[in-house]
């Protein structure tokens, strides 16, 4: 079966293309965004400059160019419409109108929390042109809300309301989106729950015996409400209360720890003032933003790993820092996740810096119980979270599909 794709966030429905390659499948990958996460060279190695003949590189300095009528719009019909079957990511529902193919609608955050929303469309205006800033700044007079509705919101509703399949957490882990999928008229007989962690990327490695224990934290330093900015549940990672709860094994062990940020998100001076304030920016090293393959080297550095703390999910960062043997410190949501997956999570359940503090208790002074947390954790990726075994079960719904021809 040959499989279109448009829309790349973060890499992720990448990921799922090379799995689907691997299975014998024929792949057509559209790449619409100039941002580094959102393209492939800056992940994988062996994808280089000019792209294989099956990547079409159709960027623009313009976000969303594609949602307005001409020849670049209909390029990406043309391609689409040569496959079997389209996989549809970040604006990609909004182009579904010009296809005469099936479709899945891979949502990974914004596409549904903000694309599709039509509370949201002032925050959109700003990045209609990401560059210059002035001039980004200038598109919230520009461009009316009305035309941004015309042009996103309304065709990403109708798009995801028509897919044949909708990938999206599973149910409460994000209620905001189970909301606008049910406006939408997504059934749960639609939704697949589907999440990702590439394994060849992310080898397990033996234990490193730091001295002090590392720690690195993979997401975002964006943690307050912000009313208006357009953030959704996902974006907000708890990293204050990281914050607190190594202040706090501080304060109560005078352990010290070699604690390592990425100038990354919305707060990252609120997080290095706190710092400041509870009495450990000594011990904080401040890394630039990071390439994703120098996040890998994080990852194999570290004695111990942060994700969100918040009410979001443990995604693919998460599941391939666990991948490669780290413990992981987070909210894993054990009350929806465990369910949904079939098996308690071995992360490191934290949502309070008293929490965080109790996990660090145990963590920090045993090599041997940081080995078999992270041994339990590559493990838990190993059975339920391969890209293989997830583009399997995926193919495995379109291939019925593309047979009968109708909806689920």
């Amino acid at each position: 079966m040959k499989v279109g794709f448009y829309g790349n966030a973060n890499n992720y429905p990448f990921m799922l293309a090379l799995a689907l390659q691997k299975l014998g499948h024929e792949v057509l990958f559209i790449i619409s965004s100039r941002d580094a996460l959102n393209r492939p060279e800056f992940r994988y190695d062996h994808i280089t400059l000019p792209y294989p003949p099956w990547i079409h590189d159709l960027s623009s300095r313009l976000r969303w160019h594609f949602l307005v009528p001409g020849s670049g719009r209909s390029r990406v019909w043309s391609l689409l419409n040569g496959c079997d079957f389209a996989v549809l990511n970040e604006e990609g529902p909004a182009l579904a109108g010009g296809l005469r193919i099936p479709y899945v609608a891979l949502l990974t955050g914004s596409d549904l929390g903000v694309f599709a929303d039509p509370a949201k469309i002032d925050t959109l205006k700003p990045q209609l042109i990401q560059r210059p800033r002035w001039i980004s700044v200038a598109c919230r007079w520009l461009f009316p809300s009305g035309l941004i509705r015309a042009w996103l919101t309304s065709p990403q509703r109708s798009g995801i309301a028509n897919a044949r399949l909708v990938t999206y957490f599973a149910r409460g882990l994000i209620p905001d989106g189970d909301r606008l999928l049910d406006e939408i008229g997504v059934s749960d007989a639609r939704r697949v729950f589907l999440l990702m962690a590439d394994l060849p990327l992310n080898p397990y490695f033996p234990p490193p015996q730091n001295s002090p224990v590392r720690i690195f934290c993979l997401a975002r330093l964006t943690w307050k409400n912000e009313p208006g900015s357009g953030l959704v549940a996902l974006d907000y990672k708890g990293s204050d209360l990281m914050i607190r709860g190594l202040a706090l094994f501080w304060k109560k062990h005078q352990v010290r720890l070699d604690i390592r940020l990425a100038r990354k998100g919305r707060h990252v001076a609120e997080t290095e003032q706190l710092a400041h304030e509870l009495g450990i920016a000594d011990q904080v090293t401040w890394l630039k933003e990071l390439a994703q393959s120098q996040v890998r080297d994080e990852y194999k550095g570290a004695d111990i790993i942060f994700d969100q703390l918040a009410d979001g999910v443990v995604a693919m960062g998460g599941l391939e820092a666990m991948a490669t043997g780290r413990p992981l410190i987070a909210n894993a949501r054990p009350e929806i996740f465990d369910p949904a997956v079939g098996e308690p999570s071995p992360v490191c359940q934290a949502r309070t810096a008293e929490e965080v503090c109790r996990q660090l208790e145990r963590l920090v002074p045993s090599r041997d119980e940081r080995l078999r947390a992270g041994l339990a954790g590559r493990k838990y990726v190993e059975r339920h979270f391969s890209t293989e075994a997830a583009a399997g079960r995926l193919m495995d719904r379109i291939s019925a599909i593309v047979a009968s021809g109708r909806n689920p």
